[in-house]
């Protein structure tokens, strides 16, 4: 590994959207088998950062950091296989499982004895979520190398690690970061410093109703896009010189624009799937518009105060702002100019969902009675329920276009990226 006093720290930040993910392993396998050799397979990244699916897809990253080329063909082959069997059970058996926990819980909530024992017990909580992501864990104990991930941050790349999931006890955001000694988090999120193992991935990507909590020590987590509104910060207070940023929103998603012929020709009440469609982009949206247009603003101030003062303002600025009797609001942080790069989808994802329903026939093949079942419990329809399947459904198909997609979108970025990683 280079010395890191000859580089800069380069961060990878990867969002969350369920299925959605297969697009940041395309444009990963472009970065990994695409980008000239001293790039694609001797320039890794130091830090990574990961939110819901995104933070599965960065904890194989860490990985694998130690072998790049790898990397990239081994991320775009875990989700070319992937099949729906392998993160949620299915069967029928599980259908008439949540069934008559279900009914059991609901006929118990009504005829128990309401003591405080009774309240305080857990076989009272019936309803933990509509799947069963007992699966999960074995997939991500034979795609990762957990091991790897710690023996690659004690050799120091990467650098850092960082999850993030939401406590459902407090509501707030947390960090679970695994580092090397030499690395330190500065930021004022609740950060855990563990071992990464494969509950805080699990914890992260916990999407709220339909995949159970997650316990990690004494508390019970759920996805990390819940409240992560500063998407940046943990790459930055883990000491980012430049940040590549992969979206899963187009940016028709990021800024909808009402359209009133349609509410006229569709003046009935959404379904309980478009409900549920919109709530899931509103955890999955990216706020990372927001966070960048802060983040080039103090880049300017930050210009002009060179400009203006000369060439050293920087660190005089930094020390005046390090005083040790000013620790409130920005008093303390040391400043630096941020080099950031963005990828977001080329099409709308939800438009690429809707291609794969050409044919209900075909598609209906990959549902199963349990699906079903649940979907109708939910209202979803194939026809307006696009939004919400386009999060849930890990289809081949879907997931082999957003492959593509990913992959075809930092092709159109080469010179960019090339510039971007070249120091």
């Amino acid at each position: 590994m280079d010395k890191l006093g000859d580089r800069k720290k380069l961060a990878l930040v990867l969002s969350g959207g369920g299925a959605r993910g297969a697009y940041e392993a395309g444009i990963i396998h472009y970065i990994r088998t695409r980008l000239p050799p001293e790039i694609s397979r001797h320039r890794p990244f130091d830090i990574f950062c990961g939110s819901s699916v995104g933070a599965i897809n960065t904890c194989f990253m860490a990985s694998s950091n130690h072998n790049l080329e790898y990397q990239g063909r081994r991320l775009f082959e875990i989700w070319k296989n992937l099949n729906q069997a392998q993160v949620y059970r299915r069967g029928l058996v599980h259908l008439t499982r949540l069934v008559g926990r279900s009914f059991a819980g609901i006929m118990g909530n009504f005829f128990r004895k309401k003591s405080r024992e009774s309240l305080q017990s857990q076989k009272r909580i019936h309803f933990t979520g509509f799947l069963d992501t007992s699966p999960l864990p074995y997939l991500l104990k034979e795609i990762i190398s957990w091991k790897q991930v710690s023996l690659n941050i004690q050799n120091g790349s990467p650098l850092a690690v960082s999850v993030t999931a939401t406590n459902v006890h407090t509501g707030k955001m947390e960090l679970f970061i695994d580092k090397h000694p030499s690395a330190s988090y500065t930021g004022r999120h609740r950060a855990h410093f563990v071992n990464l193992e494969a509950d805080h991935a699990m914890a992260s990507a916990a999407i709220p109703i339909l995949f159970p909590t997650v316990r990690v020590g004494s508390h019970h987590y759920c996805d990390g896009g819940l409240r992560l509104n500063t998407p940046l910060s943990p790459a930055i207070q883990l000491g980012a010189d430049k940040v590549l940023v992969i979206g899963l929103h187009h940016i028709t998603e990021r800024a909808e624009q009402k359209d009133d012929q349609i509410l006229e020709e569709l003046p009935i009440p959404p379904t309980m799937g478009e409900v549920m469609g919109k709530v899931l982009n509103s955890i999955f949206l990216d706020r990372l518009e927001y966070d960048l247009e802060q983040m080039k603003r103090i880049n300017r101030i930050l210009e002009a105060g060179e400009v203006l003062c000369g060439g050293d303002f920087l660190g005089r600025f930094n020390e005046y702002m390090s005083e040790k009797d000013r620790r409130r609001d920005v008093w303390g942080h040391q400043f630096k100019k941020l080099e950031v790069f963005k990828i977001f989808p080329s099409q709308d994802i939800r438009k690429i969902f809707t291609s794969c329903l050409a044919n209900p026939d075909s598609f209906g093949k990959h549902l199963t009675s349990f699906e079903k079942f649940v979907f109708r419990i939910l209202d979803v329809d194939l026809r307006r329920g696009q939004e919400f399947l386009s999060f849930v459904l890990f289809v081949p198909e879907y997931l082999q276009k957003l492959l593509e997609l990913g992959f075809e979108d930092a092709k159109a970025h080469h010179e960019e990226l090339v510039r971007f990683f070249q120091e």
